[in-house]
């Protein structure tokens, strides 16, 4: 029964993850040109928010094997995104705004990656690895984006960014519903 309660609590968080990340992909595409500044906040939110749920449903209970921390790895590299994107307003005094946004697309990228070989390695959890392989592909496509866009190009950006949440999130709300019926 508490294995089916943990389940439960796991997809519950990762479906809330889902939700938030479609909202506030859809508002950002709607509203791009007032999503430009706002996208930043709510990028760093964003992030900020997947690794903090992230966290939240992890099984600290379970073995520390290699899903273990690598999981870990992911949520706590989303933070830092998350956390650099929020103090970028404060970290532009010491650093260029074209270095923060290429750190935290390298940060997103290894994100990706982790999410990627992560869910390879879970077979236990998942019955298919493809929710990871495109969750975890998505935020590699961001991490390109913002490490090779023109900042100049920010509308356009805000759109493919915007696109690509939008896509994740509906890659958590279907792990999530995997989550509660493969158990």
């Amino acid at each position: 029964m508490a294995t089916n309660e943990a389940k439960r609590f796991e997809a519950t968080l990762t479906a809330l993850r889902g939700i938030v990340m479609i909202a506030a992909g859809v508002l950002a595409f709607l509203f791009p040109e007032q999503a430009i500044k706002f996208v930043l906040l709510a990028g760093g939110v964003l992030l900020l928010v997947d690794g903090v749920l992230g966290l939240a449903s992890s099984d600290f209970s379970s073995p520390r094997d290699a899903t273990f921390w690598l999981a870990l790895v992911r949520n706590v590299v989303c933070i830092a995104a998350g956390l650099i994107v929020l103090g970028s307003g404060i970290l532009t005094h010491v650093f260029t705004l074209g270095f923060l946004a290429g750190l935290v697309g390298l940060l997103a990228i290894i994100a990706g990656l982790v999410e990627i070989v992560s869910g390879l390695m879970d077979r236990e959890r998942y019955s298919s690895a493809t929710p990871a392989m495109v969750s975890g592909g998505l935020y590699v496509v961001f991490g390109l984006a913002l490490l090779f866009m023109p900042l100049s190009s920010a509308a356009t950006l805000t759109r493919v960014v915007t696109i690509l949440i939008i896509i994740y999130a509906l890659s958590l709300l279907y792990r999530a519903w995997r989550i509660r019926t493969v158990g």
